[in-house]
């Protein structure tokens, strides 16, 4: 397990340098043509592509990122109203399942890289490689499909737990969620307490000055 961490502390380390760099570059860029055509009268023909470069990798490199905490869209009212054996069944599925789509279409979009890099085809406006842009895609893919990996081992590992995520297992999402409830109804009740203490308060003062 020790190995799994290690590898897993360190693709969150690429993954969230490539998220970061790419979101605050395409900010900038973007806000900075915005204000180049509307004071300057004078766009930059090439903001849009390295936009679009951005928003590939951000989608891409977010995959894994995602995975990791449980973050993708899913039918969580199947895996809430199911009991534990159910649950555990379907994290096993799930995770196998995804992970070979991850891996699958990891080798077609590699496979497709290979071909635009073949063919030497550049970008518009900067004549980039477009084969930069699409490595990305296998990339993005092959880390999605290690996360996944990762949570089946983990659900192989730990019997008496159930992981939808490589965080934290559901019963202590759901222990989270319960003590998050209790805190919020007790600080209505201290809420209404105080307010009825003042009102107590009030009518005493009126009471004296009488």
């Amino acid at each position: 397990m020790d190995f799994l961490k290690n590898l897993d502390a360190i693709l969150k380390k690429i993954e969230k340098f490539f998220l970061s760099s790419s979101m605050i570059i395409a900010t900038i860029i973007l806000f900075g043509n915005v204000i180049a055509r509307r004071v300057f009268q004078s766009s930059w023909s090439w903001s849009e592509e390295v936009g679009q470069l951005m928003v590939v990798i951000m989608t891409f490199m977010g995959l894994g990122y995602a995975a990791r905490s449980g973050e993708h869209i899913n039918m969580s009212a199947f895996t809430d109203l199911a009991k534990r054996p159910t649950k555990k069944l379907l994290a096993y599925l799930i995770s196998v399942i995804t992970m070979l789509t991850m891996f699958l279409f990891a080798y077609l979009s590699f496979k497709y890289t290979l071909r635009v890099f073949a063919s030497g085809r550049v970008s518009p406006a900067l004549e980039l490689p477009r084969y930069f842009i699409t490595m990305f895609l296998p990339l993005g893919f092959t880390l999605a499909g290690i996360q996944y990996l990762i949570n089946f081992i983990l659900n192989v590992k730990y019997k008496d737990r159930v992981y939808f995520n490589n965080i934290t297992p559901q019963e202590e999402l759901i222990e989270n969620e319960v003590i998050e409830q209790e805190l919020g109804q007790n600080e209505e009740k201290n809420v209404d307490i105080t307010e009825e203490n003042a009102d107590e308060k009030v009518i005493l003062d009126k009471d004296i000055r009488r």
